[in-house]
This record gives C-alpha cells, sequence and structure tokens, in this order.
C-alpha cells in the first residue's frame, strides 16, 4: 500500500481517497456497504483487513455508557469518521454526533460515511486555545496523524518517518476550545473522544467544567512528547470533574498517576477514560 502510493504520487492526477466495498457485515457496516478512506498506509489497511476495526473501542463505550441515557457523542480528531460510524452502527442511544476534522480528504470521507445517520454536525477547523490559523503538518503515508507539532512525524515508532519533512503541511483554522463546547446546547450527557496528536491535553485544559461535570465518558490519546506544551496544573484542575479513572487495560488509576504519565517525554501513545 505504501509503495503503491509513492507510485502514484508525482502522477498528474493522483488519487487522496479510495472507496471500499464490505464483503461481509462487520464493526463498520452491513454487507455491500461503503466505506469511504484516505490512502494511507495505516489505518485504512487496518480497516481492509479487519472485520472488527474499532471493537475494542466500541466494547468500553459500551460497557461504560448508561443503557438508559441518550448522549451527545463529541469526537474531536475525528479523521474520516469512521469511529463515530462504528459507534453510530453499534450503540442505539447517542442521539447527536458532534465531529471536528480540519483535513479536507477527512471531510470529504466524513461526509460519505456518516450520510445515512441522523443528526450529524461537522466542524471543519481544528480546536485550540483561541481562534486563529494553525500549521498542520501532514503525515506522508498516515492521514489519521495530522499533528501541530513536527515532532509527531519523526517519532522513532513510526517506522516510515523518514519520508516526512518539515514542508509537508497546511495551514488550518483553529476554534476556541471553550466557546466551540459552549456553542453545544442541549441537555443531554456526553461521550466525548479526543485524538489530536499530540494536543490533546491542551483540547482538555479548555474546556468548560460544566461540560466535563457533564460528560459520563470521555477518552483522551495521551502521545509522550519532547516538544509538547500544555497547562499541566489546569488540566490537573480538570479531573476534578470525574469520579473514576482507567485505562485499556482496565486498571483503576488516581490523579497522581494521571499527573506523570502526562508529563512523559518518550514512549508509544495510550488512552485514558475518564468517567462519571
Amino acid at each position: 500500500w505504501t509503495l503503491t502510493n509513492n507510485l502514484i504520487s508525482n502522477l498528474i492526477s493522483s488519487p487522496t481517497i479510495s472507496v471500499l466495498n464490505l464483503k461481509s457485515d462487520t464493526t463498520l457496516g452491513k454487507k455491500n456497504d461503503k466505506i469511504f478512506v484516505t490512502n494511507d498506509s495505516y489505518s485504512t489497511w487496518y480497516i481492509m483487513n479487519d472485520k472488527n476495526f474499532n471493537q475494542e473501542f466500541i466494547r468500553k463505550v459500551s460497557n461504560f455508557k448508561k443503557p438508559d441515557v441518550q448522549y451527545n457523542l463529541i469526537d474531536i480528531g475525528a479523521n474520516t469518521g469512521l469511529l463515530t460510524r462504528s459507534l453510530l452502527f453499534n450503540l442505539d442511544n447517542i442521539q447527536n454526533s458532534f465531529l471536528v476534522e480540519p483535513n479536507k480528504d477527512n471531510i470529504f470521507c466524513i461526509n460519505n460515511n456518516l450520510k445515512n445517520f441522523d443528526n450529524i454536525n461537522i466542524a471543519d477547523y481544528s480546536l485550540d486555545i483561541k481562534d486563529g490559523e494553525k500549521k498542520l503538518f501532514i503525515d506522508k503515508n498516515n492521514k489519521g496523524n495530522l499533528s501541530f507539532n513536527y515532532e509527531m512525524m519523526t517519532r522513532k515508532e513510526d517506522k516510515l518517518n523518514f519520508m516526512n519533512h518539515k514542508e509537508n503541511y497546511e495551514i488550518v483554522k483553529s476554534k476556541s476550545t471553550y466557546d466551540y463546547f459552549n456553542e453545544i446546547k442541549n441537555n443531554l450527557k456526553n461521550i466525548i473522544k479526543i485524538d489530536v496528536q499530540g494536543h490533546d491535553e491542551v483540547i482538555f485544559q479548555e474546556i468548560p467544567n460544566e461540560v466535563l461535570v457533564n460528560t459520563d465518558i470521555l477518552i483522551i490519546e495521551i502521545t509522550p512528547l519532547e516538544s509538547k506544551t500544555f497547562n499541566v496544573q489546569k488540566f490537573i484542575s480538570k479531573l476534578n470533574c470525574f469520579k473514576k479513572f482507567t485505562n485499556f487495560n482496565n486498571d483503576i488509576l488516581n490523579t497522581d498517576q494521571i499527573h506523570k504519565m502526562i508529563e512523559m517525554k518518550s514512549g508509544k501513545s495510550f488512552d485514558l477514560i475518564f468517567l462519571n
């Protein structure tokens, strides 16, 4: 897949999006459903070969959500919308979906992957501390690895990182995280997922407390980076809005452990789950 993408990259008309046809029922949909993906060598390859794509994430949300509650799903760093699609396809108590994604190819895929679902709200920008514009670095082989931090393009965990360079970026609009969440007006409980490649802590620290208190499940990806900057104390203070903390291994965590985790400078990315 990587070789194919690079062989065709210099064509006059170079494809950036593929349409997959499901040969059987999967976590993403029913047989013969069409799935829109970007031509990358990571998540797209797994989608093509794994009928249980996103299964563990679906299981976690299903276990922690309350069966008699209707939810907002807020997907920050929505990529091609397939995580939202998986949850909507497999769960029945998500009433509204809000997706945040700044990349145009990913937005195109989101619109097609979610066109048959109701109450879909798509924001085609990034979230940050304030409104403005940001330089978004693009991973040549992984369109899920879009980041404000160039260090994400050079991590040793990525064996294809030698193909990335600092000139591969796009300028995207960003919106105040605080303002974005204050514009979601309803009384439903929230399920929030944050996966924005090294910028996750900044977004979490900016979410209004009243939103976090009203959130039953928040799943955030933590990526240890040398160059990452965020307000550690503000992040830690937001943990007071939750009652319980765990990870995907079902280990119960306390705030001191989380404090140490978010200040790590090296190692693999991992997900934390905050619960009410």
